[in-house]
């Protein structure tokens, strides 16, 4: 996949595995869950790097850089996962055709399913609304 957008979700991936930590760190009781799902930013992240020409490095830390309490992360994935979804029907609607536009599609999923498990609300097009 060569996509001009993959540099976006490369940035909100390296987001992501820094937000995830902090979610992790602050908030006990979503530990468990921002743990897999930091390992698995992580490693799209990683695959990410590898497929990019010239990759966007991570910023030193994310706004905010802390976390009040579970309802506040719950709303800032939300969000996160939300902004990775936009990015991804960027990715779709660069002239990807086959097995990219599938693999786009998938993750494009994967962001959405996340960000309802965080408390979400469906909406009639994912990554649209962002």
């Amino acid at each position: 996949m060569n996509a001009p957008s993959l540099d976006l979700v490369l940035a909100l991936e390296h987001e992501a595995v820094w937000t995830y930590g902090l979610v992790g760190g602050a908030v006990p009781s979503l530990r468990s869950a921002a743990e897999a799902a930091w390992r698995a930013h992580r490693t799209e992240r990683d695959r990410l790097l590898r497929e990019v020409k010239e990759p966007v490095p991570p910023q030193p830390a994310y706004e905010p850089t802390t976390v009040a309490g579970e309802a506040e992360a719950r709303e800032r994935l939300q969000d996160l996962e939300g902004r990775i979804a936009a990015a991804w029907v960027r990715v779709v609607g660069e002239a990807l055709t086959g097995k990219d536009r599938q693999d786009a599609l998938s993750r494009l999923e994967a962001a959405e399913t996340a960000r309802l498990a965080w408390g979400g609300a469906l909406v009639a097009f994912p990554g649209l609304d962002a």
